[in-house]
């Protein structure tokens, strides 16, 4: 064979297996896809309500034709809009419960559950099973506060498809029958009274817009009752304590107070002035329209029930009603969402006019003496036309009855007569009246320890369905005190009973601590009542020991009392104690001698089974270091019942360190059972102080740890020094830590004489040559700023017990020219008042610092005032505070001292 004959062949051979090759691999790629399973997309809701339009659109894929659908196991309500849709794949689902599928109305409610929508293609099929759940259509009401003489403000504008606004500017009347009153309440007649009336409404909603239209009857009441009488009532009714008894007070009374439309009230209209088609009313049995039908036409969510409060002439508490849906007459809709009922609350908020009282000044608090009168201020606000009446009385928690402890007088014809009822002619807002107490031994009487007082107050009682009345301010609108000690209470001299501080205790005792230097300087307290009537002697140093006078003017008594809760077996009982602190050296029964002047520290409670009540002792103490220990201050922790004192030493406490000179010392003392018997511990003392002597003014016991507070010259504890002489304060809780001084002031001198914690807010008083005020820098921090004075001026500062500062204040006389040193503070209602004395003629000085803010809105009362007690080479070193009644002055008149008594407006009650 030639060779060219078999490169040919070779040729095709190859050739023919490529086409065999290519025809293998185009029958390879040629393949058939089967058909998707027919599905349904979607999640329909699985809630729906009756009258409501549920609709669903399905998706859906798959299928190898166009796709059939069936519902299955389905609520009579449904059903597809079609069996088939050649437009796309899927199908619409809708229905309205209650209506379609034979109107089956309320028997649509509640869980339909697996209902399939089956779909084919006549070969294939998919399923997807759902729940639905029907619900009502819920109807609901808005709450609503109205005032008498005021309409409702414009609907605010919602998404909701809703009513047509009513008219709100739309005056009516109304007409109806009330009862008239003889003085003790009985019923004098009937009278027939209109009054204008304002358009109200409430808002009435539907959750879900239905397709059908929905009426629904309303009706208002009140918890109303005119056979509701006051339980000290048992006569017949009607009378004034039925128709307007405590309990009924607050009730409104449907048909007089409000109404759904006056009997005298125009066809209401809306804004537009065409007549509320949507609303109706229905008389109720007092033949009132107090009922009616609002209708909501189908796609409407939002309506309004308009009704109208009656602008009546009586004073009135803020008074109730509700607004209830009673039955729905048409349509799908559910009376709340479980179809148990729809109720709103509404108020209605009186507008007569208010009357207020007050002091000449503006106070609200007074105090005046048995056997006195004193004139005060009635003022009314708001717009009256007529004669506007206020009959005052007692409050019930009055001590002091109106007719028997005091009487309520106007002027009538030039003459003071007794009349509680004060009349305001017309545009007249401000009237005259005072307070007249009778002398004791004539209808005034009161043999309780404390005085009695009188919280003014409106009648209401008497004043409740009487035409023109005014309405109180408050339940309480002017409280008196009735003092009965009116001259100055004695106390000794300074050749007997030399007192040296006062507290106020429980059931208005006045306990008096001192020293009596004809009785060897034994330290006694003195207990008295308010009428001054001497109750207890307590002999606090034991009648066989005497105290060196250089040591009991070194340190004389301080005295603090407390009220505590302690329990007795399972019961929390009231324990009233008092401490007594005071230097000593020298032998003193029952203690034993530390060395240098001591401190001797009494603490007594009060036993009610010891001859009728009175203070027994409960332990004594006598604490000090090798050196003289000075006691500035003493107090009883209300909570614990432990003794804090705080005073200067010049001796070196236990596992303390002197810094030099007389230091300051804070000291707590525990009360420990011992045999049964009470016994005193010293828990700890801490001593902290500067090079120089310190000056210690008083401690505080009432905060979380105690503290102390001073002046000194110097850096105290390491604190950095600012001036001259600075103010300092430090708290102790125990020995395991440092206590952390606070050194304030300016660079000028701040020597501290007394000190007052309220709250977390310590106030410092003192003395200084300057005025002290507040500033703010530029980065709005609050600083203490100082100038220069012509005068010595009495100072107050304030800082949070972590030492930042809050606040400042100067007490001087008007004209800067005398020299005032002001000694004891005490907190009186909200404010500070400081005693002390000036230069001017050496004559005590009183002075009373507002606390309220001069900028609240509406302003507030500012008590502030300083006044000097007008008796040459006289002296208050002491103050205490009786029930925000009375300011207590220990007072020093030449050797003389004695108590006196201020008012809360710097009123004298106790005229030497």
């Amino acid at each position: 064979m030639r060779a060219d004959s078999c490169l040919s062949h070779t040729v095709s051979t190859f050739r023919l297996l490529g086409l065999v090759l290519l025809a293998l691999a185009a029958a390879g790629c040629k393949t058939e896809k089967n058909p998707d399973q027919p599905t349904l997309l979607g999640e329909p809701p699985t809630t729906a309500y009756l009258g409501v339009k549920y609709y669903y659109n399905w998706g859906a894929y798959g299928g190898e034709d166009i796709l059939d659908y069936t519902l299955t196991n389905a609520p009579s309500w449904l059903a597809l809009e079609d069996t088939s849709n050649k437009a796309r794949q899927g199908i619409i689902m809708a229905g309205v419960p209650g209506l379609t599928g034979g109107g089956r109305g309320d028997a649509d409610l509640g869980n339909a559950r697996n209902i399939n929508l089956v779909t084919t293609d006549g070969g294939m099929s998919g399923v997807q099973p759902f729940d639905i759940e029907v619900k009502y259509n819920a109807l609901a009401l808005e709450t609503a506060t109205f005032t008498e003489g005021s309409a409702s403000e414009e609907p605010a504008d919602t998404r909701l498809s809703h009513c047509a606004a009513p008219d709100l500017s739309q005056a009516g009347a109304h007409e109806f029958k009330i009862n008239t009153y003889n003085d003790d309440g009985s019923v004098s007649g009937e009278k027939t009274v209109k009054f204008p009336t304002k358009p109200v409404y409430v808002k009435l909603t539907l959750d879900k817009p239905s397709v059908t239209r929905v009426q629904v009857a309303f009706e208002l009441g009140s918890e109303y009752d005119p056979n509701k009488c006051d339980p000290s009532y048992q006569g017949p009714t009607p009378h004034q304590r039925c128709d307007f008894s405590a309990a009924n007070a607050s009730d409104a009374i449907v048909g007089k107070d409000i109404v759904g439309r006056g009997s005298d009230s125009p066809s209401p209209v809306d804004v537009n002035g065409d007549p509320l088609d949507y609303l109706s009313y229905e008389k109720d049995d007092d033949g009132f329209l107090t009922r009616g039908v609002v209708t909501l036409e189908p796609g409407i969510q939002e309506c309004y029930i308009r009704l109208e409060v009656v602008d009546d002439s009586f004073a009135e508490l803020s008074e109730a009603a509700r607004l209830t849906l009673t039955e729905v007459r048409s349509g799908l809709a559910g009376l709340g969402e479980n179809n148990d009922g729809v109720r709103t609350n509404l108020a209605i908020d009186d507008n007569e006019p208010v009357v207020s009282l007050m002091t000449k000044a503006g106070g609200a608090r007074d105090t005046i003496n048995v056997g006195t009168s004193r004139e005060y201020v009635a003022k009314l606000t708001g717009v009256h036309d007529e004669k506007i009446h206020a009959r005052l009385t007692h409050s019930e928690d009055s001590t002091a009855r109106l007719g028997s402890e005091f009487e309520i007088e106007q002027v009538q014809n030039g003459v003071w007569v007794s009349d509680p009822e004060l009349v305001f002619p017309k545009d007249v807002n401000q009237l005259l009246f005072r307070v007249t107490v009778p002398p004791n031994g004539g209808t005034y009487s009161n043999p309780d320890l404390p005085d009695r007082f009188v919280e003014l107050a409106v009648d209401e009682q008497y004043q409740a369905g009487r035409e023109n009345f005014a309405r109180p301010e408050s339940d309480s609108l002017l409280r008196i005190s009735l003092n009965e000690l009116t001259a100055p209470l004695p106390l000794g001299t300074d050749t007997s009973f030399v007192p040296t501080d006062i507290a106020m205790g429980h059931n208005g005792r006045l306990f008096v601590a001192g020293y009596d230097t004809q009785d060897s300087n034994r330290v006694k307290v003195r207990i008295y009542d308010q009428k001054g009537n001497p109750l207890q002697d307590v002999g606090v140093t034991p009648a066989v020991d005497s105290i060196t006078t250089t040591a009991i003017t070194d340190a004389p008594p301080v005295i603090s009392t407390v009220r505590r809760e302690v329990s007795e077996g399972n019961v929390k009982v009231s324990r009233y104690e008092f401490v007594v602190a005071y230097g000593a050296s020298g032998p003193i029964d029952g203690t034993t001698e530390q060395g240098g002047e001591d401190v001797i520290t009494s603490v007594f409670w009060f036993d009610e089974a010891s001859n009728g009540g009175e203070y027994v002792p409960k332990w004594t103490a006598r604490t000090g270091t090798s050196g003289n220990d000075r006691v500035r201050g003493a107090g009883i922790n209300g909570d614990s019942g432990y003794v804090i004192l705080s005073g200067e030493t010049n001796g070196v406490w236990p596992d303390e360190r002197s810094a030099g000179g007389y230091d300051s010392f804070l000291q707590r003392i525990d009360t420990v059972v011992d045999g049964g018997n009470d016994v005193p511990k010293v828990a700890w003392t801490r001593q902290v102080g500067s090079v120089s002597n310190d000056s210690v003014a008083g401690s505080a016991v009432a905060g979380i740890t105690p503290l102390t507070f001073g002046s000194a010259i110097g850096s105290v504890g390491g604190a950095p020094v600012i001036g001259g002489e600075d103010a300092f304060f430090y708290s102790a809780g125990s020995t395991s830590t440092a206590p952390v001084v606070q050194q304030v002031g300016t660079d000028g001198d701040e020597a501290v004489t007394d000190g007052l914690l309220l709250g977390s807010t310590l106030w410092l008083l003192g003395n200084s040559d300057g005025r002290y005020f507040t500033k703010t820098d530029a980065a709005d921090v609050t600083t203490l700023g100082r100038e220069i004075l012509n005068s010595q001026a009495g100072f107050l500062l304030s800082y949070n017990t972590s030492g930042d500062f809050q606040d400042a204040r100067t007490i001087n006389d008007p004209g800067d020219i005398a020299n005032e040193t002001f000694k004891s503070l005490i907190e009186f209602d909200g404010d500070l008042v400081a005693g002390g004395r000036t230069d001017s003629g050496a004559q005590a000085i009183l002075s009373r610092v507002s606390l309220a803010d001069p900028d609240a809105d509406p302003p507030e009362f500012q008590n502030s005032w300083l006044y000097p007690f007008n008796f040459n080479d006289s002296d208050f070193p002491a103050l205490a505070n009786y029930r925000d009644d009375e300011i207590v002055a220990l007072a020093r008149l030449g050797a003389t001292w004695s108590v006196v008594l201020y008012s809360p407006e710097g009123v004298l009650l106790t005229s030497p």
